[in-house]
């Protein structure tokens, strides 16, 4: 029983990989109000692969900014598109629980995605200053932090910058003492008109050992969970068990 069991599970993580390779090969282009757009192609929008893309020189100011609080209980992104003229246009949604399943061929909740709340409000060229100082003291434009890894049932942000032709990105994880300095993260939230309270950063197991995948402290039976890895300006080894 034992041995049928564990040739059950390997069987699983077989067809979980492949899934998981067939995932990191989509890459996003735009489209996030399609469920089954976003579903297949979530850690390229997390990595800002469509903002990289299109961030040539003349291109107009393009911020995304991801908060991931337990990936199966709170998702929070805001987009920042400059309008031109000093100002910006801030998109932000909310995403709850019984989202999106990134590890299932076939999702239990197809439409959890288009579910979520989400809420547009213009900025003012003093809030988009303050925006663009609050993340330069954060560091988000200086070189990312090479070989963090990132669990999803963790806190961390992840923004992919588009700022005067360049592309910056770069992660916080918590606890930690960079996540510790953010300052834009305060100011996000003042600005967020979702009405949704955000979730309070999830500690770190304290018998994990640090910047190593924690599945086994999950309690996410559906196996829900991914781990990607920080490179040189977005990740390397996406998706991984």
């Amino acid at each position: 029983m034992i041995h049928r069991r564990e040739a059950g599970r390997r069987q699983q993580l077989a067809v979980a990989a492949a899934l998981l390779a067939g995932l990191t090969a989509c890459s996003y282009r735009g489209g996030i109000d399609n469920p089954a757009t976003i579903k297949t192609t979530w850690i390229s929008y997390l990595n800002g692969d469509d903002i990289r893309a299109a961030c040539t020189e003349g291109a107009p100011l393009s911020y995304r900014l991801i908060y991931n609080s337990d990936y199966d209980v709170q998702l929070r992104s805001y987009e920042v598109a400059g309008d031109g003229a000093g100002g910006a246009t801030m998109t932000a949604r909310v995403q709850g629980p019984s989202g999106l399943v990134v590890n299932e061929a076939i999702f239990s909740d197809s439409l959890g995605f288009a579910r979520r709340i989400e809420r547009e409000r213009p900025l003012d060229a003093a809030q988009r200053d303050a925006l663009d100082a609050a993340l330069e003291a954060s560091g988000a434009f200086a070189p990312a932090p090479r070989g963090l890894q990132l669990f999803s049932k963790e806190t961390y942000w992840i923004t992919s910058l588009c700022r005067d032709g360049t592309f910056h990105f770069n992660a916080w994880r918590y606890p930690s003492d960079r996540f510790d300095a953010i300052s834009f993260d305060e100011l996000l939230f003042a600005l967020d008109d979702t009405g949704i309270a955000v979730r309070a950063p999830v500690a770190v197991p304290s018998t994990a050992a640090a910047n190593v995948p924690r599945r086994r402290e999950s309690s996410d039976e559906r196996g829900n969970y991914f781990l990607v890895k920080v490179g040189d300006n977005g990740f390397t080894d996406r998706l991984t068990f």
